[in-house]
């Protein structure tokens, strides 16, 4: 609520997800007297301020029933309309041909609040993009795996854990490709090892959430269910941020805040519609709309393997009628082949909780394994996303806060189409277009899967083309003017592009220029 703000504040942060809490700590630390302003469209869902809720025991022991928090949190975008059906909130502009799976998690803390968040070092190749000097990059990911809490040993325990990795070594080894742990962030509860916190929002601000200044003020706050509608450029001197207009969604009362520098921090879809709703619209804002296509299955870990564990059968010492040697609580197994030349997919065998899939209550979860491939998608500049106050009918075209509706243009490459032709295409379910992906990641993914063991009947291998929340470059940063949103600082250019906005800053996934 706005009731009683004071204007006090020198830095005004439009979102709440990682890395607007990364400005907001990166401040707060080295600026001991600024005082930060924060604003966010969704509510403030835990007690804790952007807390992951996957920290509640109920989720950590029973994963799946996580799965309807995940569905609840994510807001779809942009919904072709069916045919000969009208209504409300559908994009009638979306082309169902071109769309991808849109959703966004409009909460305190954003994707934290039930992402598990892998932060993995990227590979040389795939920095080729990358404005930042190398060695810079490579200390600028070392400081955010410290603000994230990603330690390398937290799952060391885990019976699974052990288990895959060495069946998937075996297998691999020989063609030199390494088995490793995933980076996740998150370490084990000091109070029960059996327990996993996982970080969030709350996690990199810390402490400095509650830091106060000489007059003990405040000097971070939080609003919620408060709409950043747009930013007031100063027409004297141009160029130049004045106040950011924020909605409060309870009362509907509007007010404009001043500050001494803004940054828009909503995510890849939600920074640039606040961007194109505030008239800053650099050409390159929207395009070179790149992701990775997803392929997923679960199997159940092959008999042979699990019986390897039979010689330290801890969990058979306090239940004798228990003949799977694992134990009840054992973690998670986290294991991954990360990117590289000769294996050009980014793979995780683990356990976690989807918005697509659940185990059920038919098996013991204890022997279930997920796997998933990610490959990289062939970045050009046509794949978009657009904005427009009216559809093609003259209707409002806004989305369920008011704010413009986004529409998404994505097709596959013609290097794509041609690399193709090469397979005999037996799956007509999935475009021409697509098919190279397909073919090696999912054959890939299946040689994995035998290694480990069989389908579960529910989850066989299936493809994932257009997966939203991995959506990157939309307000990409760069060096040429012409094809970057934003410099390297992630300062906003302004429409023209010869120059930046004085006191615009921007951070998001889509600043991710990818390759």
């Amino acid at each position: 609520m706005m009731n009683g703000l004071d204007s006090n504040y020198e830095v005004f942060i439009a979102g709440s997800e990682p890395l607007g809490a990364t400005y907001a700590r990166q401040i707060l630390e080295y600026h001991k007297s600024a005082r930060v302003l924060m604003v966010e469209v969704g509510a403030q869902e835990s007690p804790v301020i952007g807390m992951n809720l996957k920290n509640a025991v109920k989720y950590q022991r029973d994963l799946d029933a996580f799965s309807h928090i995940i569905r609840a949190a994510v807001q779809p975008m942009s919904i072709p309309p069916a045919s000969g059906f009208i209504p409300s909130f559908k994009a009638m502009d979306q082309d169902p041909t071109l769309s991808i799976v849109n959703r966004v998690t409009q909460t305190v803390g954003g994707m934290a609040t039930h992402w598990t968040y892998c932060c993995l070092d990227p590979h040389d190749d795939e920095l080729v993009q990358c404005p930042i000097e190398r060695s810079t990059m490579r200390k600028h990911l070392q400081r955010g795996r410290e603000l994230m809490n990603v330690p390398t040993d937290e799952f060391e325990t885990s019976a699974r854990r052990e288990l895959v990795k060495k069946a998937l070594t075996d297998a691999y080894k020989p063609r030199g490709i390494a088995v490793g742990s995933l980076p996740l962030a998150g370490e084990r509860s000091e109070d029960n090892d059996t327990l996993v916190e996982w970080s969030g929002m709350d996690t990199i601000l810390g402490d400095f959430i509650h830091s106060k200044d000489a007059d003990g003020q405040n000097r971070f706050k939080l609003l919620s269910e408060c709409l950043v509608v747009k930013f007031e450029t100063d027409p004297d001197p141009p160029g130049k941020i004045k106040s950011a207009l924020v909605r409060d969604l309870r009362t509907g009362k509007e007010k404009y805040i001043e500050c001494k520098v803004f940054v828009a921090a909503c995510g890849t879809i939600c920074t640039h519609q606040l961007r194109w709703n505030s008239g800053i619209r650099h050409k390159a804002l929207g395009h070179y709309l790149t992701g990775h296509s997803n392929g997923f299955c679960q199997v159940v870990l092959r008999k042979t393997l699990i019986d390897q564990l039979g010689s330290n059968n801890q969990n058979a010492k306090t239940d004798p009628a228990d003949h799977i040697p694992i134990l009840l609580n054992d973690l998670e197994p986290q294991i991954g082949i990360l990117y590289s030349p000769s294996h050009p997919h980014h793979t995780q065998f683990h356990r976690d909780a989807f918005s697509y899939v659940t185990v059920g209550s038919q098996i013991d979860r204890r022997v279930v394994l997920d796997i998933r491939y990610f490959c990289m998608l062939e970045v050009q500049e046509s794949n978009h996303i657009s904005f427009f106050t009216q559809d093609r009918f003259g209707c409002p075209n806004t989305d369920i806060y008011g704010m413009p509706q986004p529409t998404f243009h994505f097709e596959a490459t013609a290097k794509d189409d041609e690399l193709a032709q090469r397979f005999d295409r037996r799956t007509r379910c999935i475009r021409r277009d697509e098919f190279s992906f397909f073919c090696r990641m999912m054959r890939e993914m299946c040689e994995a899967a035998n290694v480990l063991g069989s389908y579960l009947p529910s989850t066989p291998p299936h493809f994932i083309f257009r997966l939203s929340r991995g959506l990157q470059a939309t307000t990409r940063v760069g060096n040429d003017p012409n094809t970057s949103a934003a410099d390297k600082n992630s300062r906003v250019r302004t429409p023209a592009g010869d120059t930046v906005y004085e006191k615009l800053w921007i951070g998001c996934a889509g600043c991710i220029p990818m390759q």
